[in-house]
C-alpha cells in the first residue's frame, strides 16, 4: 500500500472520531485508526451473521414499503413505523416477524443516528395490539436477567438526560434487586461512598416491621458490563441533585421535575425495551428484582446470600420468588 493510500485509509477511519488533531503525528494517528478499525470489528461480532442478514433483509423490505407511498425510511416517523407493522400483521406475518422488523428498523436508526421511532408510545401500543391478537396467551412476566438488560440498556442513548436516568434506573434497580417503591424513593443523602462502590441506606420496607432500614452495597461492575455506579454518578451529576429523591421526572426539553412514581419503573423499562425490540408486555417494574433473583441463583450465589440484599424475610417465599431454570454459573456478581 502506497503512502498516499494508507493515509487515505486512516482518514476515512478516523473520520467519525471528533477532535482529532491534524498536528497529530502519523504513529498516533495510526494508532487511532487501528482502535477504529479494531472497535468497528467488535460492533459487527455483536450479533451473529444470521441476524444481520435477517435485520437487512427486513430494512429493504420496510424501505421498498415506504417507497411505494413516498415516505421517508429513515428518519421514519413513527406514524410510518405504525402502519407498517400493522400492514405485516393483516398480511398474515407472526407476531416473532412483525417484533424482528420493529428491531431492524430501530437498529438502522440507531446507527444512522437517529432516534428510535419504535421506542414511541403509538408504536408501542401497536406492537402491543398485534401481539394481543395475533400472538400466543399472555404469560407470566418475564424476569430480567443480566444479557436481556445490557442489551436494553445498550440501546439508550446517554447523550440525552433522559437516557442518563433511564441507564442509571435501570442498572440500579436490577444490581440490588430493589422494589419499584424502594427504587423512586431513593434519596441522594441515602448514599456514601465506599472502596467498593456506594453504600445505598433504605428506609424502612414492608418486610422491616422494626423500621432499622437496611444498608446494600452497589458495587463497581465486574468485566467491562455498564457499572450501575457510574451511571448513577452520571446522572446525579447531570442532574445537579444535592438533596432528595434521586430518580426525577424530566419535561420534553430536559428540565428535572419532581420525582418519578413507582409506576414510571415499569413505563422506562417497557419504552426501553421496545426501543431495541423486545416485547414490552413481558416487562413489568417486578422484573428488575425478580430478575436480579435469578442471576444471582444462576450465577451460584446461595439462597440466604440472595436474600441479604432482597430482604426477604422468609426464604421459601425467596424460592418461590426466583423463576424457573436457576443453576451455578460460576460468577460472583449480578453484573
Amino acid at each position: 500500500m502506497s503512502g498516499l493510500q494508507r493515509r487515505a485509509e486512516n482518514a476515512a477511519l478516523l473520520a467519525p472520531i471528533a477532535g482529532v488533531s491534524s498536528d497529530l503525528s502519523e504513529a498516533l494517528r495510526l494508532e487511532l485508526a487501528d482502535l477504529a478499525d479494531a472497535a468497528r470489528k467488535y460492533q459487527a461480532a455483536s450479533i451473529s451473521s444470521n441476524t444481520i442478514r435477517a435485520y437487512n433483509s427486513d430494512w429493504e423490505q420496510f424501505a421498498t414499503w415506504t417507497a411505494r407511498f413516498g415516505l421517508d425510511p429513515l428518519p421514519a416517523a413513527p406514524a410510518v413505523v405504525a402502519l407498517h407493522l400493522t400492514a405485516l400483521a393483516r398480511s398474515g406475518r407472526s407476531v416473532n416477524t412483525v417484533r424482528r422488523r420493529a428491531a431492524a428498523i430501530a437498529r438502522a436508526h440507531r446507527q444512522g443516528g437517529h432516534a428510535t421511532p419504535t421506542a414511541d408510545p403509538d408504536v408501542l401500543t401497536v406492537l402491543e395490539g398485534i401481539a394481543r391478537q395475533h400472538g400466543a396467551p399472555a404469560k407470566k412476566k418475564t424476569a430480567l436477567l443480566r444479557h436481556p438488560l445490557l442489551e436494553i440498556v445498550s440501546g439508550i442513548d446517554v447523550s440525552t438526560p433522559a437516557g442518563l436516568r433511564d441507564r442509571a434506573l435501570l442498572l440500579v434497580g436490577f444490581a440490588l434487586g430493589l422494589r419499584r417503591t424502594e427504587l423512586v424513593s431513593l434519596l441522594a443523602e441515602d448514599l456514601s461512598s465506599s472502596p467498593d462502590g456506594l453504600f445505598v441506606q433504605l428506609p424502612r420496607s414492608k418486610t422491616d416491621q422494626a423500621g432499622h432500614g437496611a444498608t446494600l452495597l452497589l458495587a463497581y461492575a465486574d468485566s467491562g458490563n455498564p457499572c450501575p455506579v457510574e451511571a448513577l454518578r452520571a446522572w446525579i451529576a447531570h442532574a445537579k441533585i444535592v438533596r432528595g429523591p434521586i430518580f426525577r421526572r424530566l419535561s420534553k426539553s430536559g428540565t428535572v421535575l419532581g420525582p418519578l412514581g413507582d409506576r414510571s419503573v415499569a413505563l422506562i423499562l417497557k419504552r426501553r425495551a421496545g426501543a431495541v425490540g423486545k416485547e414490552p408486555r413481558e416487562f413489568a417494574g417486578h422484573s428488575l428484582r425478580s430478575g436480579y433473583a435469578t442471576q444471582a441463583a444462576r450465577d451460584g450465589h446461595r439462597t440466604d446470600v440472595i436474600a441479604a440484599t432482597t430482604r426477604h424475610a422468609d426464604q421459601r417465599t425467596l424460592a418461590e420468588y426466583i423463576h424457573a431454570g436457576e443453576g451455578k454459573a460460576g460468577t460472583a456478581t449480578v453484573l
